[in-house]
């Protein structure tokens, strides 16, 4: 069975917790004058993040950690410190949250950057497996937090995939640079 590791599925339900606090905080701001960068300046407590994911506080801290220090997270110390997301939403995909997680996305070894992998001379596949590693990075990719909020049918991944609308994240702008 693959799936994803258990750090990275906590680390997107904790991003998407913060994408839904920002909506919500978005639906409760006048409409005259505000912005998405007011948005994204209102910090929540760690135990308020674990409460809404059933995580445990220590768990949450954990991940948080790894998401601050991939720039998905922003955090403030102090009495009225907290987290917020670092972008909008819409910005951030769903590729940055696993990145700052659990690194680069790679299915098999001959995929990963340091390609250790005792066969990879004699490997018939190696090439096939790249650009599947490829085109799952690129789902990744192409769908942001801000849709993980709503409800997505395979229908919307599809066209996003296939219309190469990935969210304008970190992980797009670097595969676009190379």
């Amino acid at each position: 069975m693959m799936r994803l590791a258990k750090l990275a599925d906590y680390g997107l339900v904790i991003a998407a917790t913060l994408s839904r606090a920002e909506t919500a905080r978005a639906a409760e701001e006048p409409t005259s004058g505000s912005s998405s960068v007011g948005r994204l300046t209102e910090l929540v407590k760690l135990e308020w993040v674990a409460e809404q994911t059933s995580l445990t506080i220590a768990t949450t801290r954990k991940i948080m950690k790894l998401l601050v220090d991939g720039g998905i997270v922003v955090s403030e110390r102090g009495m009225r410190g907290g987290y917020r997301l670092a972008a909008p939403a819409e910005q951030i995909s769903l590729a940055d949250v696993l990145s700052a997680v659990e690194g680069e996305v790679a299915l098999t070894d001959c995929c990963s950057d340091s390609r250790q992998c005792d066969v990879i001379s004699n490997c018939n596949v190696q090439r096939n497996w790249s650009v599947i590693n490829g085109t799952v990075t690129s789902l990744f990719s192409a769908i942001s937090l801000k849709d993980m909020s709503g409800q997505l049918t395979r229908e919307d991944v599809v066209a996003r995939v296939q219309n190469n609308q990935a969210a304008p994240g970190r992980i797009a702008m670097v595969q676009l640079a190379r």
